[in-house]
């Protein structure tokens, strides 16, 4: 799943979820967690996954302060969407030259069941899936 769609399904979590911080923190891991179950197109074996990166890390600090600053958002769901976008500083290595390093956060082992698909249908699903995110944090905000 990409970093966009990680974070900002953590920012809904923050949003619509009033928890202490604590159970957000570990709520917004095992998010992150599960939405690497769901199949989706990552773009780390493309040949322009350095720039697919770059793309994708700056929308979702974007979208993150965006939607937090106009919206006027609690902490929670500015902490819920960065730690639930974190663990894929573990796969940053994917788009850099050079050997893959050991992953640490459990989704990115290699004996997990990481959804697969291919662009044609796990670029729309993560685009249905971050607008749904993005819809729940603006009407639960209003």
């Amino acid at each position: 799943m990409w970093v966009t769609v990680h974070a900002l399904s953590g920012l809904a979590l923050g949003t619509l979820a009033p928890l202490e911080m604590v159970l957000i923190v570990l709520c917004s891991l095992a998010l992150h967690l599960l939405l690497d179950l769901v199949p989706h197109w990552d773009y780390t074996r493309h040949h322009l996954r350095t720039l697919w990166a770059v793309t994708d890390v700056v929308l979702s600090i974007a979208a993150v302060v965006t939607l937090a600053l106009t919206l006027d958002l609690p902490l929670r769901a500015a902490v819920a969407a960065i730690v639930s976008a974190l663990p894929d500083l573990d796969v940053f290595d994917a788009v850099m030259p050079g050997p893959a390093r050991r992953r640490w956060f459990p989704s990115h082992w290699q004996r997990f069941p990481h959804g697969e698909a291919r662009a044609a249908v796990g670029i729309p699903l993560q685009a249905v899936i971050a607008l749904g995110c993005v819809g729940g944090v603006i009407f639960t905000s209003l």
